[in-house]
């Protein structure tokens, strides 16, 4: 990153002094270099390494331009888009670009489509264009490694959102995932009847949110020797899934159920409608977590849900923004940098609602 930024700099100061000179030596660059992409959203290629393109070609356009790469997870992903949309606006805004003393600043952005491969053809392109630093909601915590490396590679900073990789140079932003399960399982620590029986339904096999959410859930419910989980079943973070899987366990467990947790929104709701078509949703108790997307259905307000974690995921988007800003400045970024987890129940629904 020190590298491309002592570049970006040498470019803007020779470009200020060309300026001073004849015009037509704006065309032609300070190193010679007259090839490279036109650094404010031109299809012109270049052959040379992708940051010094970006840069001579900032110089001939009269503008300094940055650029910050985002690739998202998946698109339809009813809180991960959100938060790159926050992320976009964040970047491109005019406060932005003067705070960092660019003209402007294009956040370039990029769909994996929940497809590992896909996720590392898009940082590979994005590192093509010459971005600054890159931020990865990623698909895998093993595959995310390919793309950290080649952000690694281009000397750029990485940081991994609300997901992690097994290796690589990185830093986090996002929420303790163990601390969200934790919170789950300390409410059902303080609020099931004795002896109460808990069916979990994890998240999707080996992703990072699965593993931690669900151990800090177990690290929750320690403090009652009473409360016994009766099955551990993956919903894959898909409501449909969940559901099946619920219909299952009613069949199996049927009125032993008093309590599910749902490592996810889309899962909870899921679980509330098998619930619901089996006449049980007013015995069992339901805990989740909400992010105020689409599929969540605010089963809270409706009295379907009785407990949940809130993430924000567009305040994460935000977090991303100002993350990106203190680089540009030169500061130091924490390892983990984490938003705030809030209870959200009936009683303060409407409250944090209104505060998005």
């Amino acid at each position: 990153m020190k590298r491309k930024m002592a570049k970006r700099w040498l470019a803007m100061v020779t470009a200020s002094m060309l300026c001073i000179g004849t015009l037509a030596g704006c065309g032609n660059g300070s190193g010679g270099n007259s090839s490279g992409d036109d650094g404010s959203g031109g299809k012109q290629e270049s052959s040379s390494d992708s940051g010094e393109a970006s840069e001579d070609a900032s110089e001939k356009s009269g503008d300094y331009v940055y650029r910050v790469g985002f690739v998202n997870i998946d698109n339809g992903d009813t809180a991960c888009y959100p938060a790159m949309q926050k992320f976009i606006e964040y970047v491109e805004s005019d406060e932005f670009a003067k705070s960092v003393g660019a003209d402007k600043v294009e956040a370039l952005t990029a769909d994996s489509a929940k497809d590992i491969e896909k996720q590392t053809t898009n940082v590979e392109t994005l590192l093509s264009k010459g971005v600054d630093m890159m931020f990865i909601i990623g698909v895998d915590t093993e595959g995310n490694t390919t793309s950290v490396k080649a952000c690694n590679e281009e000397g750029i900073p990485v940081f991994m959102v609300g997901t992690e990789a097994s290796g690589g140079e990185w830093k986090f932003v996002g929420f303790d995932e163990v601390e969200l399960g934790k919170r789950q399982g300390e409410w059902c620590a303080e609020n099931l009847p004795e002896n109460s029986n808990i069916c979990y339904l994890q998240g999707t096999p080996g992703r990072e949110a699965s593993v931690q959410r669900e151990e800090g859930f177990m690290q929750g419910i320690e403090s009652r020797d009473d409360l016994t989980v009766l099955s551990s079943q993956s919903g894959d973070f898909d409501a449909a899934t969940a559901m099946q899987v619920t219909e299952d366990w009613i069949q199996t467990h049927g009125e032993k159920i008093n309590c599910i947790v749902s490592a996810n929104s889309t899962m909870i709701a899921g679980a509330i409608e098998a619930l619901k078509a089996a006449r049980m949703n007013e015995e069992v108790t339901s805990v989740g977590v909400v992010h105020l997307g689409a599929e969540d259905g605010y089963p809270i307000p409706d009295g379907d849900e009785d407990y949940a974690i809130f993430v924000s995921w567009p305040s994460i988007g935000t977090l991303c923004g100002e993350i990106a800003e203190r680089v540009y400045k030169g500061e130091e970024i924490d390892e983990r940098t984490n938003i705030e987890l809030e209870d959200m129940t009936a009683e303060n629904f409407d409250e944090i609602v209104a505060a998005q």
